[in-house]
């Protein structure tokens, strides 16, 4: 089961590795799993609107659970999030969750919240904050663990992400599905303050030949339920 799927990864990864895979990917976002699904057509994956904190599922009928910067991220209440993985994840049940770690290390996503603050609305600043509460050592994986999960891992990644230049970099950070989902749509002359203030922030990872090398960082947890 992948949850927060998105458009579709890492489930769709999964699902060429391991033919026959029984794939079940949820998300919020009635938008991003109409995308997903139409990418697994033919698969046999089923894609369903669904709450990561009220998963509509019945008890112990999944074999693993995983899922990439969504799950124990922004949701309101994280808790309910690590005890639906408890209930619907088989014993023996593994999962797998890679998380943002805070916002001060993942360079262009800071960025461009500095950027985007005057235009986002409460809920949106509120997601954000909450997700660097959330990555305050220790707290996932008391999660996991009060949800009656057994954590056996908890790793830092850390990598660089590389743009050519100014164009490229903009064109990554000007999403559409992101930035019409947070703000509603900015007109242009709006877009360019926000572009503006991005290359600002970021000016200093800037090398002579004019491209940028961003730092990034995540933390996968991993383990299963007890059988």
């Amino acid at each position: 089961m992948d949850i927060a799927c998105g458009t579709g990864e890492p489930g769709l990864t999964l699902l060429g590795r391991y033919p026959g895979l029984q794939l079940i990917g949820i998300d919020a976002s009635e938008a991003t799993v109409a995308i997903a699904a139409r990418k697994a057509s033919g698969t046999g994956a089923r894609y369903d609107v669904m709450s990561s904190d009220r998963l509509e599922l019945a008890d112990e009928s999944v074999d693993a659970v995983v899922s990439r910067f969504g799950l124990l991220s922004f949701a309101p209440d994280p808790r309910a999030e690590a005890r639906e993985v408890a209930r619907v994840l088989r014993p023996g049940g593994a999962f797998s969750i890679a998380t943002w770690d805070a916002g001060s290390k993942n360079i262009i996503t800071y960025a461009l919240t500095v950027s985007l603050r005057p235009w986002l609305g409460p809920p949106v600043l509120a997601a954000v904050e909450r997700s660097e509460h959330f990555a305050m050592p220790g707290r996932r994986e008391r999660w996991l663990t009060e949800a009656g999960l057994a954590v056996a891992g908890s790793e830092l990644f850390t990598w660089s992400v590389e743009f050519a230049g100014e164009e490229d970099l903009w064109e990554f950070a000007n999403d559409p599905v992101f930035l019409g989902t947070v703000t509603g749509g900015l007109d242009s002359d709006r877009l360019a303050e926000v572009r503006r203030g991005l290359l600002e922030l970021l000016a200093d990872y800037r090398s002579d030949d004019g491209s940028y090398a961003l730092p990034y960082a995540c933390r996968v947890l991993s383990g299963a339920r007890p059988a």
